[in-house]
């Protein structure tokens, strides 16, 4: 667990407001001012959180929501990544923040070239089935989300506790992008996620997938 000193003390309720500013770049800026410093703080944290002896360190990341030039801001994101740089071509833990909710997982952009390796291993490697363990012990979900257009920027299209070869087949059919987490829903969570409670919970959930994390580039 966090030391009483610990950095992070919740998401501001007031910013979710700012995924509804109609400008794309005022709405860029007014997401990075206010989600940013509460996410680096958790970052800070997370990172001590879950150092291990003789373990490849975390980097945190955070995006700054500016490419490509047509992107529409939707959601801003925390990332944890063995990489110092380029984090977007491997696997992440990653705290998603959206309009509608707040999730932890351990997430692929499935168009990158190592998701099809990923998969690959979980399907004929026995990572799979570790998956479903995982995701059994710990309550997580697999989910697959499909692009959308701004407001929404993405759409869940499949959601399973169990199966984790749908969740490949799904990918495939539609998902630009692929998780196993858990997803907390907006308002109703609010509480827990303006709170120095939702940093246990983010840890929890990632000391839960770090295994499994840290074997896919086995």
């Amino acid at each position: 667990m966090f030391e009483p000193d610990r950095r992070f003390r919740g998401l501001p309720a007031a910013a979710f407001e700012v995924f509804s500013i109609q400008e794309k770049e005022r709405r860029r800026r007014a997401i990075l001012d206010g989600f940013h410093p509460a996410l680096e703080a958790l970052g800070e944290d997370l990172v001590e959180g879950l150092a291990a002896p003789g373990e490849p360190p975390l980097h945190a990341h955070l995006p700054q929501l500016n490419w490509p030039k047509t992107y529409q801001p939707f959601c801003t994101w925390l990332a944890l990544s063995h990489l110092a740089q380029g984090y977007q071509s491997a696997p992440q833990l990653n705290v998603g923040v959206h309009a509608d909710h707040v999730a932890a997982r351990l997430a692929w952009d499935a168009a990158q070239t190592g998701f099809g390796r990923f998969e690959f291993r979980a399907r004929h490697g026995g990572l799979g089935a570790r998956l479903a363990e995982v995701a059994a012990a710990g309550d997580l979900y697999f989910r697959v989300y499909a692009s959308a257009p701004w407001p929404d920027g993405s759409r869940l299209v499949f959601e399973s506790q169990s199966d984790w070869q749908r969740s490949f087949h799904e990918t495939a059919l539609r998902g630009v992008w692929w998780e196993l987490g858990r997803r907390w829903e907006l308002p109703a969570s609010m509480d827990l996620v303006a709170s120095p409670e939702f940093g246990r919970a983010v840890l929890e959930v990632f000391k839960a997938l770090l295994p499994v994390f840290d074997r896919v580039d086995e």
